[in-house]
Order: structure tokens, then sequence, then C-alpha cells
């Protein structure tokens, strides 16, 4: 057989391509995977946090310090913006299932509200039940359930960047089949609940029907106006040494919807049980 040079380099290159390509799926899965165990193997956090989401107004930002035990459900959050000092208390099975606000302004009376309802989101994209990192964990464990390992092909892996002096992987996910869809309510379902099952965003939700209130209980067979994905595409910056996504961006179909950013992150903090009651002497509840 003639030796073909140039038939021995192609095929040499083909497979030095195709084994880079599965490293590069098996780096990522290794990634999204540590991910996902570093978020659920701890139980105590602090940290600030700063938003910024679209509505259609325009784009609403804030910050806050928040407490959080993922088991059971405890937060404590002190706002330094919009409306600084006002703080929250939400613990699991206490208060009614309502947090406890204190709006710090006049007559500073604490009040107890729904984490759902209409005045405690105030325009924004999540309930406080969501705040953390257990919501963008259950997703990727759902895209994993809907992709399999398709979902590492269309992940784009850009390296490691420096963000607020943390080293990080950069990663850009850009979703296939995000769109508009017609769903189908169950009888008694809330917009809330829905986005809970399908892992989408309830303020989509809002502002796709904005006649329906997000606690409103539907009617069996009643067609709402949902997307069949929580995001387009998503880039995310995960800590080199903890694993956590500290720096978030999802875009929608219009362009940038939301943007998370948590700093001074804390794992697995230590908190007296105290500091999730009203009488901690740090609160001005």
């Amino acid at each position: 057989m003639k030796f073909n040079l140039r038939n021995y380099l192609l095929l040499l290159v083909s497979f030095i391509y195709i084994n880079l390509s599965a490293q590069d799926e098996v780096f990522k899965k290794e990634l999204i995977n540590n991910m996902i165990y570093a978020i659920e193997n701890h139980n105590q956090m602090e940290f600030e946090m700063q938003r910024s989401e679209r509505s259609d107004k325009g784009f609403t930002n804030g910050k806050f310090y928040a407490k959080l035990r993922t088991n059971p459900f405890m937060l404590y959050m002190k706002n330094e913006r919009p409306r600084k000092g006002s703080e929250i208390l939400y613990i699991d099975g206490e208060n009614n299932n309502k947090a406890l606000i204190n709006p710090n302004f006049f007559p500073y009376i604490n009040i107890s509200l729904s984490p759902e309802s209409s005045l405690m989101l105030s325009g924004g994209h999540h309930s406080i039940k969501e705040i953390g990192f257990h919501f963008i964990n259950n997703s990727f464990k759902n895209y994993k359930k809907i992709y399999g390992d398709l979902l590492f092909k269309i992940i784009d892996y850009e390296g490691i960047y420096e963000w607020d002096n943390r080293k990080c992987h950069k990663i850009i996910v850009n979703y296939p089949n995000y769109e508009k869809i017609n769903y189908k309510a169950e009888g008694g379902e809330t917009l809330y609940e829905i986005a809970r099952k399908k892992f989408i965003n309830v303020g989509k939700l809002r502002e796709y029907n904005p006649d329906i209130d997000s606690n409103e209980e539907l009617e069996k067979d009643q067609i709402i106006v949902a997307n069949s994905l929580y995001a387009e595409k998503a880039v995310i910056f995960i800590d080199s040494e903890n694993y956590f996504p500290i720096y978030q961006m999802i875009y929608d179909e219009e362009g940038l919807y939301e943007k998370y950013s948590f700093t001074n992150l804390k794992i697995n903090s230590v908190f007296k049980d105290e500091e999730f009651t009203r009488e901690y002497e740090a609160y001005d509840f």
C-alpha cells in the first residue's frame, strides 16, 4: 500500500480533535457535578448578594446581606438597597409560613407577608425561598434529565477568569428549544407552582400573563403563556475553589434578563439558634 502523508495527517488531526473534544466534555461534566455536589453539601452560609432584574419598567437593582440555613430553611436578610435597613426573617413552618418584615420606615411596625405575595416580590423575579444556590442547582439537575450528556455539548467552557478577586471557571450555556409555549393548567395550580414544577421563572410567567396574580388559583385546562425553559442563554462564573456559581447572567429572547452576584461568601458558617429569631440582639424587629 502506498503511504499517503496527507491522508495520514488528516486522520491524525481528526483523532486528536475527537480525543480533545471527549476530554473537554469529561471536564465540563466534572465541573457541573462538582458544582451540584458543593451546593447540596452545605447547610449554613452567609453572603452579600447584588441583583439586577428586568421588568417592563427597566432594571430593578438591589443589594442585601443574608444568613441562610437550608435544612430546615431559615433566612435572615438585611437590605442595603433599595430600602436600606429593612429586615426579613423567614423560617419554614413558623409564623404561619409567612415572612416577618421590619420595613424600617414610619410607623415602624413589623408586618408578616407570604413569601410569594405580590407585595413581597415588589417586581422581583424570585421568592425569598429561592435565595441562595439551590434554585440554580435544581435547574441544572433538571437539565441533566432533559438533555442527558447533550447538556455538556451545549456548554462552552471559556477558561479561568478573575471576578471579585476570585478565580472562576466561566461557562456559557446556550439552551436549544427555548420558546414561548401554551401551558394547560391543572385545576388549582398557581403561577408559582407551575414555575417550580417546570423549573422556570415566575417573573416571566407574570410578564406573559399580566392579568393573573402569582398566587391566583387557575381553572382546570386554563391556558397560560409560559416559556419552555428557564433561559435562552446563561453565563456563569463558578468559583474554582469552592465550585459555587457566584456570578450569573441570564438571558431571554430580548437579551439580559437578570444578573446575580455573590460576594463575601462564607460556606458552613456557624450560627447560633437565636440568630434566626426576632429577639436576636443585633436585629431591629
